[in-house]
């Protein structure tokens, strides 16, 4: 009964730990990444955009903090509009895991603007590529019959001069 008793008090001590360790680590990882967004927008202010983009792309990957990541999310594609247009998509890409990952987040609802801004934009380039595809087409389609045009033209040319 004794060991039963030890065994027992021995287990719910362990597993008490175990859960203020993760508690505790799980603080740890939100200061850091807290701090790290700090340094980011730190940055962002001297200029140093790269060192910014660095930062703010390890704490969108390191794990989701309200608060934290949202603010990232948020900041790294407001970055990301400044490239090229594949930049715009990853922006777009990224306002859309903000939207769904923190939907009451502040950060959210400012980005909701842009977000559709950057559809809109996704879209018409979607449209522009089609719309060049079926001009190309059609382009190629009026080369060939204007080949058949003077085709033509020469077979009633040489008809007309059998004729007379």
């Amino acid at each position: 009964m004794k060991r039963k008793s030890l065994l027992i008090l021995l287990l719910a001590t362990c597993c008490g730990c175990a859960s203020l360790r993760s508690e505790y680590e799980g603080g740890v990882k939100r200061f850091t990444q807290s701090r790290g967004l700090s340094r980011a927008t730190s940055m962002l202010e001297s200029g140093d955009r790269s060192g910014a983009v660095r930062e703010l792309t390890a704490i969108t990957e390191s794990g989701s903090y309200p608060g934290i990541t949202d603010e990232a999310l948020f900041r790294l594609a407001l970055l990301g509009l400044h490239s090229a247009s594949d930049g715009n998509l990853h922006s777009l890409q990224l306002l859309k895991r903000l939207k769904k990952e923190f939907p009451a987040s502040p950060w959210t609802a400012q980005s909701g603007h842009l977000l559709e801004l950057l559809s809109g934009v996704e879209e018409l380039k979607r449209t522009n590529r089609n719309l060049t595809s079926q001009n190309q087409s059609l382009t190629n389609e009026i080369n060939e019959l204007n080949r058949s045009i003077e085709q033509l033209k020469r077979l009633d040319q040489e008809l007309e001069k059998k004729r007379r």
